[in-house]
């Protein structure tokens, strides 16, 4: 049986999936981050072959009865040689998070896909087969609209309040319990510590969620700057690709706020490009991944219908449901 194993990394968490060509999934795993730039490569990799060998342990495989190994992970190509060295007799694709999100949103060729996560990027695949993307650029100077973004926007609101006088309101108070500190005065130290991370100030983007579903006017004001940086990474690419009547989907942690951030999203798509067309994201980045293998890779699917009716019902009852 042909076998293909694909994994999602990214800042914060990372999945692998161990599948067939018809869809059925014989293994799954999941570790901590595996973003190479942002944490230390040697560990990366570790994290890596650590979820590579669950998913062949639980479908009781060798890696030599692999066909490829295809991960999706950004930043991650200095640490693949240790990957390498550790399954050699199996063929090993390093690609970034932008091609796996892009199937994950779309489930197939046409439309542009907008990934508002840890970090931002939107990205498509032109009628030549060509991938435009843009964003993607990381914490210093890019990532806008991204979950980190969001935090990043909270922590200046609550510390601003702090500066005129305004003290003990919802966005402070939710901002502070997610952070595990006592005070306003306290984030003068403790933002500047090792363990404030990436990962903590992008955490703060649920923070701004619940305050904006209470009604804050700050929290409301962060996400709707949010979503107009989205839809001007999406109207980046439209410009890019040369038409902008292209379908257009939102996926990644943010998307998951609902309503509250997804219809600002949409709103300020129709102002960007009023000629596109909002579609929810069809599936996780995950399953997106396995999409990528049967169209890029394998270059075909004997039924695509019956693929993706296995791979989203065993995805679903037991991965995300189970």
């Amino acid at each position: 049986m042909t076998m293909y194993l694909v994994c999602d990394g990214g800042g914060t968490k990372t999945e692998y999936m161990l599948f067939d060509l018809s869809g059925h999934i014989h293994g799954f795993s999941k570790t901590q981050g595996t973003n190479a730039i942002f944490i230390n490569p040697d560990a990366a990799a570790d994290a890596v072959c650590g979820g590579i060998s669950d998913c062949l342990q639980q479908a009781g495989i060798r890696d030599t009865d692999l066909n490829e190994i295809c991960l999706f992970i950004p930043g991650f190509k200095n640490s693949a040689n240790a990957v390498r060295d550790r399954f050699p007799k199996t063929r090993l694709m390093v690609l970034g998070d932008e091609y796996n999100a892009y199937y994950g949103a779309l489930g197939e060729p046409g439309g542009i896909a907008v990934l508002s996560g840890t970090g931002s990027f939107a990205v498509c695949r032109d009628k030549k087969g060509s991938w435009i993307s843009v964003g993607g650029w990381g914490p210093l100077f890019g990532d806008k609209g991204s979950g980190y973004h969001m935090g990043l926007m909270c922590l200046d609101r609550i510390t601003q309040q702090w500066d005129r006088g305004s003290t003990n309101t919802l966005l402070q108070t939710l901002a502070l319990k997610q952070l595990h500190m006592e005070s306003i005065p306290s984030l003068r130290q403790g933002a500047y510590k090792p363990d404030f991370t990436r990962e903590k100030i992008a955490k703060l983007s649920y923070t701004v969620a619940e305050a904006a579903k209470a009604g804050d006017i700050d929290a409301l004001r962060i996400l709707d700057e949010a979503s107009v940086c989205l839809a001007d990474l999406a109207a980046a690419v439209a410009r890019r690709v040369g038409n902008d009547e292209l379908p257009v989907s939102l996926l990644g942690g943010t998307s998951h706020m609902g309503d509250i951030f997804t219809k600002r999203f949409e709103a300020a798509l129709k102002e960007k490009l009023p000629q596109c067309s909002y579609r929810k994201p069809m599936f996780e980045p995950i399953v997106g991944a396995a999409l990528f293998v049967m169209y890029e890779i394998v270059g075909r699917m004997d039924s695509r219908e019956d693929f993706l009716k296995n791979i989203q019902a065993e995805w679903g009852t037991t991965y995300v449901n189970g």
